[in-house]
C-alpha cells in the first residue's frame, strides 16, 4: 500500500512547522566542528549523526505533540556541486549524502510517529556562493544549471518539495524556480533581507516578489522569509497582494545584523517568549503565512514556544 500523500503549505491554511537553526545548534549546543558550513558531512561521523538525529528527532516530536504537520529540511543546504567538493566529494558521493540526509528525515517521523501526511520531506537548497555577499556574476541561467544537479537528486529521492534558503539576489530565486519546475517539484523561495529591509542585490522584497514571479510564470509555490530578525523584516511587509505570496518565516534568534552575526563566536539564542509573540503578531496582519520555523540561533525550544503561541491565536 502506498503511502499517503502529505498535505503541503500552500494547499491549506493549517499551521506547519519546520526546524531551526541546524548550524548553529550543532556548533555552539554539541561543540562540533562545521567545515564550510555544511550540516550534511556531519552524518560521516557516528557520534555527529547521533547529534543529528538528536536534532530531528526532537522537532517531530514537537510537531507530534502539537499535532501540527513538520517540514524536515536545512541538512542539503551545502550539499551542492561546489561546496561539496571542497569536502572532497564526487557527484556520486554528495547525491549519496544527499540521500543519506532524506533517509534521515524519513527515520526521525517514523520513530516519532509522525502521521505520513503530516511529514513533508524538503530538499534545501543553499546559495551557489556565501549567502552574505553579492555574487552578481551568478545569472538565471547560471543558476539554473548548477542547482538543477541538486534538484536531479531530490527528484530521485522523492522528496514533496524544494525549499532555497537564504537567498540574497533575485536572479538566483529565478533559476531555482525554474529548475524545480522543470523537475516537477513545487519549490519554495526564501529571501534573506539586510538592516535596510532589502536584499543584498538591491531589490525590496515587494520587487523581488514580483520580479521572480514575472520571470517564472508565478513558478514559486510560495516565498519565505528567513535569516533576519522580526524587527526588519516585519516593517518591509504591508497589506498587498505581493505581500500574500509570503507564506513563511524562519527568524534568527537575534536582531544584530549577518557580520556582527558570524563574527560573535557563541550563540545568541534571544527570547523565545518574544520571538514568538512576533510570529504572532506578524500572523494577525497576514494569516495567509502558516510555516514557522527559526534560523540562527534557534532550537525545538523556540520552534515549540512559536507552534503553541500560534495555536493559541488561531
Amino acid at each position: 500500500m502506498s503511502q499517503p500523500t502529505p498535505r503541503l503549505p500552500h494547499q491549506t491554511n493549517d499551521i506547519f512547522l519546520t526546524d531551526g537553526g541546524a548550524e548553529t545548534w550543532l556548533m555552539y549546543k554539541r561543540g562540533f566542528e562545521l567545515p564550510e558550513f555544511s550540516a550534511f558531512h556531519l552524518l560521516n561521523n557516528p557520534r555527529s549523526a547521533v547529534a543529528l538525529r538528536e536534532y530531528y528527532m526532537a522537532f517531530a516530536n514537537v510537531a507530534v505533540k502539537l499535532g501540527t504537520p513538520f517540514i524536515f529540511d536545512s541538512l542539503t543546504y551545502r550539499a551542492s556541486r561546489d561546496w561539496g567538493a571542497l569536502l572532497g566529494y564526487s557527484t556520486q558521493s554528495l547525491a549519496e549524502m544527499n540521500h543519506k540526509c532524506f533517509e534521515l528525515y524519513r527515520e526521525c517521523a517514523a520513530k516519532a510517529g509522525l502521521a505520513a501526511e503530516n511529514t513533508v520531506v524538503s530538499g534545501c537548497i543553499g546559495p551557489k556562493g556565501d549567502a552574505y555577499k553579492t555574487n552578481q556574476d551568478l545569472t538565471a541561467e547560471i543558476a539554473k544549471a548548477y542547482h538543477a544537479e541538486q534538484i536531479d537528486t531530490f527528484k530521485a529521492a522523492g522528496v514533496d518539495i524544494v525549499t532555497a534558503l537564504t537567498l540574497n539576489t533575485t536572479s538566483e530565486a529565478i533559476g531555482i524556480a525554474r529548475a524545480s519546475a522543470e523537475a516537477g517539484i513545487p519549490s519554495v523561495i526564501s529571501f534573506t533581507i539586510e538592516k535596510d529591509r532589502k536584499l543584498r542585490s538591491g531589490e525590496t522584497l515587494k520587487q523581488a516578489i514580483e520580479l521572480v514571479d514575472a520571470a517564472t510564470s508565478n513558478a514559486p509555490s510560495f516565498y519565505m522569509i528567513n535569516c533576519s530578525h522580526p524587527v526588519d523584516f516585519g516593517p518591509a511587509l504591508a497589506s498587498e497582494p505581493w505581500a500574500n505570496r509570503i507564506r513563511g518565516l524562519r527568524a534568527n534568534a537575534s536582531s544584530l545584523d549577518h557580520g556582527t552575526l558570524c563574527q560573535l563566536g557563541h550563540l545568541e539564542e534571544g527570547n523565545p517568549d518574544e520571538l514568538a509573540g512576533q510570529y504572532v503578531d506578524i500572523r494577525a496582519t497576514h494569516p495567509k503565512m502558516n510555516v514557522f520555523g527559526g534560523c540562527c540561533g534557534t532550537d525545538y525550544v523556540h520552534v515549540e514556544k512559536i507552534g503553541r503561541a500560534l495555536l493559541a491565536a488561531a
